[in-house]
């Protein structure tokens, strides 16, 4: 009997090793990069490769010094002379993934980088540098917190202010939790736990439902209040519908009005006012064409295009009543597929033609002629 069992149990160990080096096989020479994520790579190899983000401070969230094309002080771009050099003529572009350039390999695409390069080139302003501030996901909250804290220690002689499409996207929230400290967005974590050693033991855990502890993106690094339901979009009907609320996108969005995003970019204007650095407010732009892409259909959707003019609406009567500079992107920038990548980023000649833009809308108001 006893014979019997260990012989059994011998073939269940010889069995689960066989299935072990099999799939381990599979995932390593036929899996994708997410597949090997969650089976193979220990927490260390996780945290090397999902090194875009880091905690800090107040802000919660920025950029991984890390990353190559990611400096010291976790702006994407080289390295900042700090104090300021004399006779230096200093701008921060502040935003999201549009401003730090999402989908461009590199940070001298995204269109800070281009914009100092064509102000240098054809504008003749080699004393002018443009930094990017930009960190993807962040929206005005985050832009808010970040020039109090780190961007006015660079010094700034004017910021631009590119916020859209992460602040409609804040607003998808429960309307009873709707409120300036964006409760919703969740706290950074990270993660910390060494995965499990065993990828049929993760693909076990993975096949039941429990998340093994990696960081595959923002979100899965983000402890979001247990007692604030997301949004859950479902647009596969006639009608955009926030499933786990149970309510219209449209119908949120009316409950939740962009009043906490009005605040956000009159504390920025307020704060640089103070310290006397100029501010320029654009205009959100995007292309309503459906991308083969994943997420590429964002912006076909009606009530957010809706939305994002009333936001655009916002900014340029903001402008005008804080008496800053305003530019009308929205309303200059081609839609054309050749100029984004999907609707919400834009590809390399869109970032380029974005900079010429605002090269000469700026060349004549920053008074280095």
């Amino acid at each position: 009997m006893k014979k019997n069992i260990a012989l059994a149990l011998t073939a269940l160990l010889l069995t689960l090793l066989a299935l072990e080096v099999a799939w381990r096989f599979y995932v390593h020479h036929f899996g994708s990069l997410r597949q090997k994520v969650l089976y193979l790579y220990s927490q260390e190899e996780i945290q090397e490769l999902e090194s875009l983000f880091r905690g800090l401070p107040y802000v919660n969230f920025g950029l991984s010094p890390a990353r190559d094309d990611i400096n010291s002080r976790g702006y994407r771009g080289p390295e900042i002379v700090i104090p300021k050099p004399p006779g230096m003529y200093r701008i921060v572009a502040l935003g999201g993934s549009t401003t730090y350039g999402g989908y461009l390999d590199s940070y001298d695409l995204a269109y800070p980088h281009q914009l100092q390069q064509i102000l240098e080139t054809e504008y003749s302003l080699s004393a002018v540098e443009v930094i990017n501030a930009g960190v993807p996901a962040y929206a005005s909250w985050e832009s808010a917190v970040n020039f109090m804290f780190r961007v006015q220690d660079l010094e700034p002689d004017l910021i631009i202010l590119y916020h859209g499409i992460n602040d409609l996207n804040a607003r998808l929230t429960d309307p009873a939790h709707y409120d300036g400290g964006f409760e919703g967005r969740g706290i950074w974590s990270g993660a910390d736990e060494p995965a499990p050693a065993s990828a049929l033991y993760r693909l076990a855990l993975h096949k039941l439902g429990r998340s093994v502890n990696v960081a595959w993106s923002l979100d899965e690094q983000m402890d979001s209040p247990s007692d604030i339901p997301g949004c859950n979009l479902d647009t596969s009907g006639d009608e955009a519908i926030c499933a786990n609320l149970g309510m219209s996108a449209e119908a949120i969005l009316r409950a939740n009005p962009p009043i906490y995003f009005e605040r956000n970019l009159n504390n920025i204007i307020s704060m640089a006012q103070f310290m006397r650095v100029d501010v320029l407010l654009l205009s959100w732009a995007y292309s309503p064409h459906a991308y083969d892409v994943p997420h590429g259909d964002i912006m076909i959707q009606e009530f957010r295009q809706l939305e994002i003019a009333k936001q655009n609406d916002l900014i340029r009567r903001l402008a005008a009543e804080r008496g800053v500079l305003f530019y009308d992107l929205a309303g200059s920038m081609p839609i054309d597929r050749q100029y984004w990548h999907n609707g919400v980023h834009m590809s390399a000649s869109g970032t380029a033609e974005m900079a010429g833009q605002l090269a000469q809308f700026l060349a004549p108001r920053i008074g280095l002629n």
